[in-house]
């Protein structure tokens, strides 16, 4: 049986496996991004990561990379990236990582390779259409119809998280105002922490204090909430797909907001039937899944 890497670089950890044709995870690592000391040093922990999953491993056809940002499919590049990693916007990834590893490389945008995990073998099995939400240290999107990734004319099709939530709200390294991201993500949670307390805690550390019922906490995580829910809200009236799926590292916390936020849509959105609303079935390792897919999909069986 074939096998494949599978890489998802994630604003604060890259995670890496080893992946049979299957969809299973045979071997997996964990880096921390240390996205804030630049591309060199996110090149440097994606090759740690190749080197030593390929190591003493047989049958390893190729590579395949989530990204961040606006990825030119074709060139392997990431064209833009408007979010949490410092300088990454132009890395051509697929060429910095050629001249050290000697297999067909792939990159994709991160959420449309959660799409493609659950598409295969996970909850985007027999729809027509559904979309991705990625809730991690910033909010990715993928739109799948008929099978189909839609990328856009400039490769950002499905970049939810600069829809506009707030106008002239939070800035955003994007340039705009506002932002969906800003607010709806592990980084939105700890700024609307900080802008009530003026005290720095991670999304982590916010979630962990639900339970002690401190009211400015509650206050976020609500807020939180009502943001996801309008976002999901709009995502139905403008698209209208079979699922909503939701995964990245946030949805470890969904205990302390998934009832009410799907509450929250029911009661407010104007017609909810033909789209459910679920967590990707792979949850954080649908990326890593993903990129070994996206690797079966482009490479043959016979080469």
């Amino acid at each position: 049986m074939r096998k494949a890497i599978g890489i998802d670089i994630g604003g604060t950890k890259i995670k890496g496996g080893i992946i049979d044709e299957e969809g299973n995870i045979l071997k997996s690592i964990i880096l921390d991004t240390d996205a804030n000391k630049g591309r060199n040093m996110v090149l440097k922990k994606v090759r740690e990561i190749i080197e030593n999953l390929i190591r003493n491993e047989k049958k390893v056809v190729g590579i395949g990379i989530g990204s961040p940002g606006a990825i030119n499919i074709e060139k392997g590049k990431i064209e833009i990236l408007e979010g949490n990693m410092y300088n990454w916007s132009g890395v051509n990834l697929r060429t910095e990582l050629n001249s050290f590893f000697d297999l067909p490389i792939f990159i994709e945008n991160d959420a449309n390779l959660v799409g493609l995990c659950e598409r295969w073998i996970g909850e985007g099995q027999n729809t027509d259409a559904f979309v991705v939400l990625t809730l991690g240290t910033g909010l990715g999107g993928s739109i799948y119809v008929k099978d189909d990734i839609l990328h856009g004319s400039d490769w950002r099709c499905g970049e939810i998280g600069h829809t506009i939530l707030y106008p002239n709200g939070r800035e955003c390294k994007c340039g705009q105002k506002g932002c969906t991201e800003q607010y709806v993500s592990g980084r939105g949670i700890e700024k609307t922490y900080y802008e009530k307390t003026g005290i720095y805690l991670s999304s982590k550390e916010i979630f962990n204090r639900c339970s002690k019922g401190e009211q400015t906490v509650k206050e976020t995580i609500s807020e939180f909430i009502e943001n996801l829910a309008i976002l999901i809200i709009t995502i139905k009236n403008m698209i209208d797909p079979d699922k909503i799926i939701i995964g990245g590292g946030l949805v470890h916390s969904r205990d302390h907001w998934w009832k009410p936020m799907i509450d929250y849509y029911n009661n407010n959105c104007n017609i909810t039937k033909g789209t459910t609303i679920v967590t990707a079935r792979h949850l954080n390792n649908s990326g890593v899944i993903g990129g070994g897919k996206l690797v079966f999909e482009n490479i043959s069986s016979d080469e």
